[in-house]
């Protein structure tokens, strides 16, 4: 789910009511993917794959037939999708969906992805393709990964349900920019639809002479021919779990059946490229901070900060272009004249505090200098002043050994107006800053302007 997606609004459809937006459609027309079928007395397609995608692996939400005169029963598991049906509907194939929409909240961007936690990459299903198929990660970089660049996370042996962690930043494999996602078949070249010498296990060993490797980046597919290529992949972004994006694969060259479930996995831990970087929503005070979201294909500037009452804390808090105009507030920074507090403490009132002392953040949220910002845990990383270095193990700043440092008071360091913002918990360091953009950096990048803005408002 992208930062900016709002969890309480579920909107209800009927498979097959009305469209609310164009679904994508194979060159040919076809659209995709294609309708629910039936096996086994139970429905199948990609919707009943989000059906049983659930919080803490909790069963299907997929309801039983409903004879006349009803009631129906609606399943209210914490899935991506329910299903349910309606009275006297096909009992096998449910009428009714809400939450994850196969048809109508598919995409075929973003291609590419920037990693902002240790990533957790998931088996969701196999379908009933033959192939063995394999999935992993690739540094995008434009150009066509060879077989070596392909860093494979799960292979043809991985189970449904399977889950493998890998923290993509401290990988040195990772150059430290924007990655992609990649599938690799064991398809018999010039033989579709068959495993090369029988065996139906993908590997990237065998790239070079049997089998073919699609990516997110779908200029880079081998059977890519223009606005006539196959769409081997569509991305769908999770409705229920901060930063995580299904990929629902098609694998045969040149060819497809649509249903979408020939590999069905998920990533947890990335945001879209473009997607986590501290940005201007052109609004005043507060609601002026902003973190750029994923939303679909697309990216927004999101307000960080909702308005509030005004705290005195040197903030226009409640976003009216005037700060600190409430009763009370008169005194403060008058105050705070002179008055140097420790690491992670803030005047307020004379007084030296903790600023996350009262303050209670959603899940997917860590306080940071008194204020909820996105984070990919319990906490986003540490900002350190001039010649202080970020202690990866700790997550404290510590002196960078060119005796610039002033000393681990939060003070400004070296006389030039920055000052430390350590994370309560620490080791949460954020690294390999090549190029690569995370929701922490942007984080603390906004936590930054606002304490500098809190200085600047002191007489």
């Amino acid at each position: 789910m992208s930062l900016g997606r709002a969890l309480s609004v579920v909107v209800l459809v009927s498979l097959a009511g009305a469209a609310t937006a164009a679904p994508l459609t194979q060159p040919n027309g076809a659209a995709i993917p294609s309708q629910l079928g039936c096996a086994g007395g139970q429905p199948t397609g990609l919707a009943a794959e989000f059906a049983c995608a659930c919080e803490g692996g909790a069963g299907c939400n997929i309801g039983p037939a409903c004879p006349p005169p009803g009631p129906c029963v609606v399943p209210t598991g914490t899935c991506e999708t329910t299903l349910y049906h309606a009275v006297n509907d096909n009992t096998c194939i449910p009428s009714q969906l809400t939450g994850l929409d196969p048809w109508q909240d598919g995409a075929l961007s973003p291609e590419t992805f920037v990693p902002t936690c240790a990533l957790t990459f998931e088996l969701l299903s196999r379908g009933t393709a033959r192939f063995q198929n394999i999935f992993g990660w690739y540094n995008a970089t434009g150009s066509r990964p060879r077989p070596e660049e392909l860093y494979p996370m799960i292979d043809c042996t991985t189970p449904e349900g399977g889950e493998i962690v890998l923290d993509v930043r401290s990988d040195p494999r990772w150059r430290g920019g924007a990655i992609g996602f990649f599938l690799a078949t064991p398809e018999q070249h010039g033989a579709s639809g068959q495993c090369a010498g029988g065996d139906c296990c993908a590997r990237v060993d065998r790239l070079a002479t049997a089998g073919y490797a699609y990516y997110s980046e779908r200029a880079l597919n081998p059977d890519s021919a223009g606005a006539q290529s196959i769409i081997h992949l569509v991305i769908y972004d999770s409705q229920i779990t901060e930063r995580k994006f299904y990929f629902a694969w098609e694998d045969t060259f040149a060819a497809a059946n649509n249903d979408f479930t020939d590999l069905v996995t998920a990533v947890r831990g990335v945001e879209c490229s473009g997607g986590g970087a501290a940005c201007d929503t052109g609004m005043p005070g507060m609601c002026q901070y902003g973190i750029t979201r994923c939303e679909g294909s697309a990216t927004t500037c999101g307000a960080v900060f909702a308005p509030t009452d005004e705290a005195c804390d040197g903030a226009d808090n409640d976003c009216d272009g005037q700060i600190d105009e409430a009763i009370g507030c008169e005194n403060l920074m008058g105050d705070c004249e002179g008055v140097v507090c420790g690491a992670g403490l803030v005047c307020r009132r004379g007084q030296c505090i903790d600023p996350c002392r009262d303050v209670t953040c959603a899940a997917g949220l860590a306080c940071l200098a008194g204020v909820c910002l996105p984070g990919c845990n319990t906490c986003n990383g540490v900002v350190c002043g001039s010649g202080r270095a970020c202690d990866v193990t700790s997550g404290a700043c510590v002196s960078d050994g060119t005796g610039v440092d002033a000393g681990a008071t939060g003070g400004p360091d070296g006389g030039d107006g920055e000052d430390d913002f350590p994370v309560e918990g620490g080791g949460c360091c954020q690294t390999g800053t090549t190029g690569a953009t995370t929701s922490g950096l942007a984080a603390l990048s906004v936590a930054a302007l606002l304490a500098r803005r809190r200085r600047r408002a002191r007489p």
